[in-house]
């Protein structure tokens, strides 16, 4: 095993040395519970050139998270690494069914046995947290149930949706083109600068946890355990304590 493949791991707490196809799904679970979803170097203006060894060196060895277009190519790094066929995508997001900023989220497709499958690691707490299959069929996860519905329109080739509110709604669409590392950073700085970008306001930190999620931000300590939600109200000294605590990151 080469030194970043074992740095992944360790990074992500998988304890196996080798990973077959029906191991991603381990693999995305243990990601999302040590690998936070987290926009703190938007907020604090330190952003990174979308390189392999820069995503290493931030998510790796210092530790931290990212948003999609940081977590998701480093997850398809490691699958490429692995030995499995992957190529990333670009999508673009819907929120209460309005669009926001076109082609600004990241995933990666993967083919098994001639079939193709979405991975994405990087939408927040939508974490399918296994390959999700382009048949139509709805998929059951601890975190809820997805499917990937064939849909051409301007905006991509199929969608991602996910059951919840009593309906499957739409997270985002997606176009199956490969796409390279210069896409990413063209969305970077689009997510950073743009006035409609949802991530360069204030603070957002996220991660799966055993048998929930935690979210913070600079206002409020959020606990989801199954259906149960828990959310307090906290002072900037409590975030950056949280920040430190929960997720291992020291905000300046």
């Amino acid at each position: 095993m080469n030194t970043f493949l074992n740095d992944f791991f360790n990074r992500i707490q998988y304890e196996k040395k080798d990973v077959t196809f029906e191991d991603i799904r381990t693999l995305q679970s243990q990601f999302a519970k040590h690998v936070p979803f987290e926009n703190i170097s938007i907020i604090q203006n330190e952003n990174i050139d979308i390189t392999f060894e820069n995503l290493k060196r931030k998510i790796i060895d210092n530790r931290r998270g990212g948003v999609c277009y940081e977590l998701n190519p480093l997850f398809y790094y490691a699958l490429k690494e692995l030995g499995f066929q992957v190529h990333m995508i670009c999508g673009t997001v819907f929120n209460d069914g309005e669009i926001r900023l076109i082609g600004t989220h990241f995933a990666t497709i993967l083919q098994h046995n001639s079939q193709p499958y979405l991975i994405d690691v990087g939408f927040g707490s939508h974490h399918a947290l296994q390959p999700l299959p382009f048949t139509g069929e709805l998929v059951s996860s601890s975190t809820g149930e997805y499917r990937i519905q064939k849909k051409k329109t301007d905006l991509g080739e199929y969608a991602f949706e996910k059951y919840q509110n009593g309906t499957l709604e739409i997270g985002y669409d997606f176009f199956t083109s490969p796409i390279d590392e210069t896409v990413l950073q063209n969305a970077q700085q689009i997510i950073t600068h743009h006035e409609q970008s949802p991530f360069n306001k204030s603070p957002l930190l996220a991660k799966r946890t055993d048998d929930g999620y935690v979210t913070l931000t600079d206002k409020t300590y959020t606990v989801t355990i199954g259906n149960h939600k828990s959310k307090q109200t906290i002072d900037i000294q409590t975030f950056q304590a949280l920040a430190l605590s929960e997720f291992g990151i020291t905000i300046k």
